[in-house]
């Protein structure tokens, strides 16, 4: 029924075997000091025997100062070989899956045991920073970037989305007076200076790079509006920024939307609210037109498939034929399911997300995150946090 779903596609000079992507979602399961733990491997592993076509490890801090989970992930030299093993273990499941590292700072994310920061002075409970630790910050992502390439894996999302730093940086009302604020130049700086230097300083050429970006963050001032006192939906900047992306040579745009803490329903839609779902499929289509119409190259990925529940393949199928994306991607459903693809394509029984929100309540109360309903162990947690 849906023979475009399992067709493998090039992404760089890469071939991924079909067009499921698994989204980072945070398992907040790391060892203590940031290295991925036993539990975060076996997530990764049940992923690589879903079979999905990318599959990307969520939120990877640059630096043990800007947490937004306390037992998140940091990619650093002493935990190199905790990455190493956790690309092998997939890589040995699903030697022809693709794996990506999300690479993230925090910002205003930051939980409270963390080093909360601001790209705005007075901002209350925030750290303002300088210049010079934007610029340290740069660093960071670079030197991040060139160890999940020493760790095995085949390309990174430099995460510029959802609230982080990566997306702050990059809005209207971020009127900086220094050169990381105010003019689309200075807001772009951050993705434009480091993705040149990774891209000097990769020793592969199929390393792929992208980022997942809100093209609209329903909040004023923010991602995807005309200007800093504005709160109504303009895409025209962020079409710039996905222009600068294939300017710079990067492989792929993930597109989302919202501030999963502010405008949680455009993120990631509830039943209550699953219709929120369309914008991303309106999104994800106007990118992909947009760079149809200029012959630009980058790949697009979807999101917000989970809200279809079993009807997302139906939902896939039609985005593909018709030339709206080149993935689709999925996030709540990884835990959910993290077999989803593999079930599909055999005709076995798929556990859909119920849309219930438990892994976020689970999430927000800093516990070890993941599917409440078909999980015994996460069942367990959440009778525990509430």
């Amino acid at each position: 029924m849906y023979e475009n779903l399992f067709k493998s596609i090039e992404i760089k000079s890469n071939t991924a075997a079909n067009h499921f992507v698994a989204q980072a979602m945070e398992g907040n399961d790391g060892a203590y000091g940031g290295s991925p733990s036993e539990r975060t491997i076996n997530r990764y592993r049940q992923l690589a025997r879903g079979r999905w076509g990318i599959v990307v490890v969520e939120a990877i801090s640059i630096l043990d100062s800007s947490l937004a989970r306390i037992n998140g992930m940091i990619l650093n030299e002493k935990n190199l070989d905790g990455f190493k093993r956790l690309v092998e273990t997939f890589k040995t499941e699903n030697p022809l899956g693709i794996i990506f590292f999300q690479l993230t700072h925090s910002g205003e994310r930051s939980g409270g045991f963390s080093d909360i920061t601001t790209l705005t002075p007075n901002t209350q409970g925030c750290r303002y920073l300088s210049s010079d630790e934007l610029e340290q910050i740069k660093d960071a992502f670079i030197k991040s970037a060139l160890l999940a390439e020493a760790a095995g894996a085949d390309g990174i999302d430099f995460k510029m989305c959802h609230g982080y730093l990566g997306g702050e940086i990059l809005r209207p009302r971020n009127t900086r007076p220094d050169k990381w604020g105010g003019s689309f130049e200075n807001r772009t700086r951050l993705l434009r200076e480091t993705v040149s230097e990774i891209q000097d300083r990769l020793k592969s050429k199929r390393f792929i790079l992208g980022s997942r970006l809100s093209l609209y963050e329903g909040i004023r001032g923010g991602c995807g509006v005309a200007g800093a006192d504005e709160l109504i939906e303009d895409l025209s900047e962020m079409f710039e920024v996905i222009r600068l992306m294939d300017t710079l040579g990067m492989d792929y745009v993930n597109v989302s939307a919202g501030i999963p803490a502010l405008t949680g329903a455009i993120t990631r839609p509830t039943e209550p609210s699953k219709h929120l779902a369309l914008h991303h499929l309106r999104y994800t289509q106007s990118v992909k037109q947009m760079l149809q119409q200029e012959n630009l190259h980058l790949r697009v990925i979807g999101s917000a498939y989970s809200a279809y529940k079993e009807n997302a393949p139906e939902i896939m199928e039609e985005m593909l034929v018709k030339g709206y994306t080149d993935f689709c991607g999925f996030g709540r459903q990884t835990f959910a399911d993290p077999l989803t693809p593999q079930k599909l394509r055999a005709g076995e029984k798929i556990n859909w997300c119920l849309l219930c929100s438990g892994c976020t309540k689970l999430m927000v109360s800093q516990r070890n995150d993941g599917c409440i309903v078909y999980n015994d162990y996460y069942k367990a947690i959440i009778k525990q946090a509430t």
